[in-house]
């Protein structure tokens, strides 16, 4: 069954690019996670996600991209503060730091960059190579053999 790739408003993205950047700024040798231009795939892990949820996610990046920058940049450090928060609002915000966290680390360590990004992605400078591979068929005894994901070091 193919999905429909729901596609992020500008504003979104601009969320995205924030909060992304907040969690994975770069540093001398890591790209920001803006830079890698890697949310051009966000729609391909939103596919995946429940109508509410998705919607509930497009709701907090539009957010996001109006809050100031300084708010933006200690939204991390909350969330996980947060851990230590009792009953259903710390719930709730540590589903939240989940929600956007895995979109952020999905992302970019991916593998995927945008078309603008001309650098080497995340995973080619800590040098790790992720693959699926797919067995040639199965032998008579080795009916049904699930595919292994390879993790490589360079």
């Amino acid at each position: 069954m193919t999905r429909a790739v729901p596609i992020l408003s500008p504003r979104q993205l601009k969320g995205l690019d924030r909060i992304g950047d907040a969690f994975i700024p770069g540093d001398e040798d890591l790209p920001s996670f803006s830079a890698t231009g890697c949310r051009t795939h966000a729609g391909r892990i939103l596919a995946y996600l429940d109508e509410p949820d998705r919607r509930d996610l497009q709701t907090a990046l539009t957010v996001l991209s109006l809050l100031p920058g300084p708010v933006v940049r200690r939204l991390p450090g909350f969330l996980e503060w947060s851990q230590r928060l009792p009953g259903p609002l710390g719930a709730l915000i540590r589903m939240g730091r989940v929600g956007l966290k895995g979109l952020i680390v999905s992302l970019y360590y991916s593998g995927e960059t945008g078309p603008e990004y001309n650098g080497p992605s995340p995973l080619d400078v800590l040098g790790y190579q992720a693959a699926v591979v797919r067995d040639e068929g199965p032998g008579p005894e080795d009916v049904g053999s699930p595919d292994r994901i390879v993790l490589k070091r360079n």
